[in-house]
């Protein structure tokens, strides 16, 4: 490697280099039979503009350099400092690339002989760096005011993905969205939704906006749909864009898009973000692949949502922590933190987003009424848009009543009432109880004695 013990200065701190480079925090372990700090330099050499041989080097070069700042052999953590010059700007508006910022901290480094296990867990921007991507245009408040509420704490979105996630022709899925409509707020596309041949949607919009404006007219309430743009193609995603707004041009508040932002990568996401003045959630499907826990490659779900909100999502899928069935637990929580705060403490680096719009956090995988009081507990607030597809649609009394259920279970722990005596006054609440008896035989034991569930409340 081109001088690569050159690459480590250890002597180096944070405060010297972050104003003048992106920092970003590892944890590596080397192949067998090389060295740690000798790998660490490799590393380094191969993240910037170390070759493989000698090369001639203009006095700029230097200055490219990325280095190794801090390496720990006990425990593997090392952190490198990337020099900002070296990350790619847009010409035709000046603004960064979030592809370019992945190119450089997991391109090539992720497939080098030398090290056996290398992931990204954290990094950091300076001001002058992230000021050049676009963030957020649209935030929750948007919702919170389509639905009447307060536009700074609003509480907790009602919402569901609706299950199965395929199967469902047009007037099936419409009947499930208005079922659910009547008791909850918000209905999103699963990730897998978008133009099938047995759900075409130029036929499934128009009674998807049919439902929701019946819901609404029942109700008297402000509903909302999130529909799925996501394809390969920017021109293809403006179509099913287009097309979900002539649908719904009679309610336009109620129109939100969905991008699965991991599978379609950074330009379908920024796309819809830049484009569209709507709110715009990023899906997650297929994340686990680089950022699970049980892998010891790519990089974490705290990177991937840090890097949504940076490309302009409004909400951001993030997981359950732990409550739901999805892998995660409850040291997630900055997971949720870092995109809804201005100032926000990562796993090794502290992140002032400088006034950058707030994303939300889109909470989805298994919660139900009995799972979320834990789940709000942990995370210390209501403020989010919740997800629950089974969880409203395994009521045993149908989604109505399963997203009633969720409401109240929201009501429930804002009160730190009592579970038991909040069911004897809230019954689809109650029925949740004998809905998921499972659930309610961890978390509740003793339920079934003080519910009378074979004589509910009505």
């Amino acid at each position: 490697m081109d001088h690569a013990d050159r690459f480590i200065n250890l002597s180096l701190t944070e405060p010297d280099l972050a104003a003048t480079h992106v920092l970003a925090a590892y944890i590596l372990k080397p192949a067998e039979g090389h060295d740690f700090l000798n790998t660490v330099a490799s590393f380094a050499a191969e993240s910037g503009r170390g070759t493989q041989v000698p090369l001639p080097h203009e006095p700029i070069s230097r200055a490219l350099d990325v280095i190794a700042y801090q390496a720990e052999p006990s425990t593997g953590l090392v952190k490198l400092a990337f020099p900002l010059a070296l990350f790619d700007f847009n010409m035709s508006d000046g603004k960064a690339s979030i592809t370019s910022f992945l190119n450089l901290l997991v391109g090539n480094t992720q497939s080098m002989g030398e090290i056996a296990d290398l992931k990204l867990h954290d990094f950091h921007l300076p001001q002058s760096y992230l000021s050049a991507f676009n963030g957020p245009q649209v935030t929750i408040a948007r919702h919170w005011q389509h639905l009447g509420r307060d536009e700074t704490a609003g509480g907790m979105i009602v919402g569901a993905i609706l299950k199965p996630k395929l199967g469902l022709r047009p007037e099936g899925l419409a009947d499930a969205a208005y079922r659910f409509w009547l008791g909850g707020d918000l209905v999103e596309n699963d990730q897998p939704q978008g133009n099938q041949s047995f759900a075409p949607l130029a036929d499934t919009l128009p009674l998807m906006a049919d439902a929701l404006k019946r819901a609404q007219d029942e109700t008297g309430k402000a509903k909302i749909f999130s529909v799925n743009i996501t394809a390969d193609d920017p021109n293809e995603m403006d179509m099913r864009a287009e097309a979900a707004l002539e649908a719904f041009k009679a309610t336009p508040g109620s129109l939100a898009f969905h991008v699965d932002a991991y599978l379609a990568g950074p330009m379908a996401l920024t796309h819809a973000c830049r484009d569209l003045p709507h709110f715009v959630s990023a899906h997650r499907a297929g994340h686990a692949a680089v950022t699970s826990q049980r892998s010891n490659r790519g990089y974490s779900a705290f990177v991937l949502t840090k890097i949504n909100r940076l490309m302009g999502a409004s909400g951001i899928h993030t997981g359950t922590m732990g409550f739901g069935r999805m892998e995660g637990d409850e040291a997630d929580r900055p997971i949720a933190c870092m995109i809804a705060q201005n100032v926000a403490q990562g796993p090794y680096f502290e992140q002032n987003w400088h006034g950058m719009l707030r994303s939300a956090a889109i909470v989805s995988g298994g919660i139900n009424a009995l799972r979320l009081p834990s789940f709000l507990q942990n995370l210390g607030h209501s403020n989010f848009i919740l997800a629950a597809g089974g969880g409203a649609f395994g009521h045993i009394d149908g989604p109505t009543a399963g997203a009633l259920s969720l409401r109240q279970a929201e009501a429930c722990w804002l009160a730190r009432a009592d579970p038991f005596d909040f069911a004897k006054t809230h019954p689809e609440f109650a029925r949740a109880f004998l809905s998921f008896e499972q659930d309610a035989d961890i978390i509740h034991p003793g339920w079934r004695a003080a519910l009378s569930p074979e004589k509910p409340n009505q």
